[in-house]
């Protein structure tokens, strides 16, 4: 009899036989890997047809966005700042191309940066520049002059690279070419241009953070840059006429330029936060293309003088009815009256309370009421009145709190040191308002004002790990006695000079004043220096100071027509009629060419009106 088999237990059965057919778990777990399998395949295929994409594209001359200009606006031309010449040792210099001297520093550096030099580019406007005077005093000449003596483990190579005029989105079409140089840094003062010259700003929207992180990657890629370009030709408008034009010159030809000062500028909300986003997005790009060759960068808060510096335009609410108009402006010069009249600041502050609550938009209001409340002993709430005076003038050219607010933000999101330089300023200013003690005229600072902002650079750069200064205070009152002892006090004389002529054009009598006065003290026996710290003074009504300095510059250079013609108008209205008449004489005499016929045709009348009247007192 057979044994019957024992079954085996079910853990060890025998699989059944394989049909050919897969179950439904097997054929969805193959599926799975299937799908993951083309994912990857498509990804790697995408990612290769990218990379053959951006080959092409490149061998074509299409650059990133980055390496681009702003698509909204476009440039005349591509003239480099920089430009080669060859010493007779052979070694390749890049130095400031000859046409560009008019807007920047004569500067010069090795086109191969030496073995351990770290290169440091400064950028931005006139303060950067050095503004009124040149770059050994600007705070780059200064960095230059004191990091080798307090940091001397490292060779320094500094370079101004500040343009007078230049905005933001001009320092990014900049820095493209300087990306090419080896920089190591970047020192970026900017913030007070963005208002001066025409352009259209495309609409700009705040977008979170995860798409501006997409954008700027996309600004890397060739392609995402030629899809744009695509879209933006498709909804290009034509321009209107009077439009700004579609492409800016090399160098900035600002609205003052072609007007009379800040007649050009009115109040345009929509515009101005245009404006606010665009300059956010060109320190993104600023960043961007510093980090796109290695090189870190440093931002600086830029500043403005608030005491002295008066709003370049006013402008009052629109739509306010010609009673109201006239009633706000009975206030206003009832204000300033009573400040004027000591005794009466407290009666100057109601007025302008009741002003403002007709009107509170004009700067000027602000700017006496800050005025008014320092006098009271106010402080805190006269610094916040000059900071809304500066906020509400409609000529900007002091970087409004917007401004400052979008660099902050900034340099927050993107990890970027900012150098807040305002506690300096405030504790070197009377009653913390920085006022004429760091400021020569709205934004650019005394020789002292930059030395202090670069040695707090240097202090950023420390606690960046950038520079390991010593702060011993004898190297760094020799390196100031240094520069100091370099200062070219007749050139400084003429850049105050300057200064004080544009400050007059802008309709700013006391700033001119100021400068003015300096610049004589500066070049007291400088003819042109004399008579233009004249015009100021007359323009400010110190009568007898104008004088004073037209009769020194005539001592200087006897021929100096203006100023024979200008003191004469000063001596008849004193009575003195023989001086005058002599003077009218001489400003005939000496008179140039190209006013010949309308000045001497005016001081010939004069001439002949002042000679009756000598002849006949009674005569008119």
């Amino acid at each position: 009899m057979a044994k019957k088999a024992k079954a085996k237990p079910a853990s060890f059965a025998s699989p059944p036989p394989r049909s050919g057919r897969l179950t439904s778990s097997e054929a969805a777990t193959k599926l799975r890997l299937s799908l993951g399998k083309k994912i990857v395949f498509s990804v790697l295929a995408l990612g290769l047809m990218g990379v053959v994409l951006e080959g092409v594209l490149a061998l074509f001359g299409v650059r990133p966005e980055l390496e681009e200009n702003d698509p909204s606006v476009g440039f005349s031309s591509q003239t480099p700042l920089f430009v080669e010449q060859r010493n007779p040792d052979g070694q390749v210099l890049l130095v400031t191309a000859r046409n560009r001297l008019d807007f920047f520093n004569p500067q010069q550096f090795p086109k191969d940066k030496g073995a351990g030099t770290f290169r440091v580019f400064s950028m931005g406007g006139s303060t950067t520049y050095g503004h009124p005077y040149s770059d050994p005093t600007s705070f780059n000449g200064w960095l230059r002059a004191l990091l080798p003596a307090m940091a001397p483990d490292r060779r320094w190579e500094l370079v101004n690279a500040g343009g007078i005029s230049y905005g933001s989105e001009r320092v990014v079409r900049l820095m493209q070419e300087l990306i090419r140089y080896q920089p190591d840094l970047f020192v970026i003062y900017s913030g007070h241009n963005e208002f001066l010259e025409r352009r259209i700003h495309g609409q700009v929207t705040q977008a979170p953070g995860v798409v501006r992180a997409l954008a700027r990657l996309a600004r890397h890629s060739r392609s995402a840059t030629l899809i744009k370009r695509g879209v933006a030709s498709l909804r290009r408008t034509p321009r209107g006429p009077g439009a700004p034009p579609a492409q800016w010159p090399d160098e900035p030809v600002t609205l003052l330029d072609n007007t009379r000062g800040p007649t050009a500028y009115t109040r345009d909300a929509l515009h101005r936060e245009q404006a606010y986003q665009q300059y956010r997005l060109n320190l993104a790009r600023m960043v961007d293309l510093a980090r796109s060759v290695g090189a870190r960068v440093i931002f600086v808060t830029p500043l403005s003088n608030l005491k002295e510096a008066s709003p370049f335009k006013s402008e009052r609410r629109p739509g306010l009815s010609e009673a109201d108009g006239r009633r706000w402006l009975e206030l206003f010069k009832q204000a300033r009256e009573d400040y004027y009249a000591s005794a009466a600041p407290t009666n100057a502050l109601a007025a302008l309370a009741e002003a403002a609550a007709i009107d509170d938009l004009p700067a000027d209001l602000h700017f006496v009421r800050g005025h008014v409340l320092e006098k009271l002993g106010r402080f805190a709430e006269a610094k916040a009145a000059y900071e809304r005076a500066r906020d509400e003038d409609v000529c900007p050219l002091r970087a409004p709190s917007p401004i400052r607010e979008m660099l902050s933000q900034v340099a927050a999101e993107r990890q970027v040191p900012l150098v807040d330089f305002a506690p300096v300023v405030e504790a070197r200013s009377e009653h913390g308002i920085p006022d004429a003690h760091m400021f020569l005229d709205h934004v650019h600072l005394t020789i002292e004002g930059y030395r202090l902002l670069a040695l707090e650079i240097i202090k950023t750069m420390e606690q960046e790990g950038i520079a390991r200064p010593s702060w011993d205070s004898t190297v760094i009152e020799r390196v100031t006695r240094e520069v100091e002892s370099r200062i070219d006090t007749r050139a400084h004389s003429l850049a105050l000079m300057n200064l004080c002529k544009t400050l007059g054009w802008a309709g700013k009598r006391e700033e001119a004043y100021r400068a003015g006065a300096q610049a004589a003290k500066l070049g007291p026996d400088i003819a042109k220096v004399r008579y233009e710290a004249g015009l100021a003074a007359q323009l400010s009504s110190r009568t007898e100071e104008a004088i004073a300095h037209y009769r020194r510059a005539l001592e200087l250079d006897p021929i100096l027509a203006d100023a024979h013609c200008t003191l004469a108008v000063l001596l008849e209205a004193r009575g003195q009629l023989p001086e005058a008449v002599a003077h009218y004489r001489l400003a005939l005499q000496y008179g140039k060419a190209k006013d010949a016929e309308r000045d001497q045709a005016n001081l010939a009348g004069a001439l002949g009106k002042l000679e009756r009247q000598k002849a006949d007192p009674g005569a008119r």
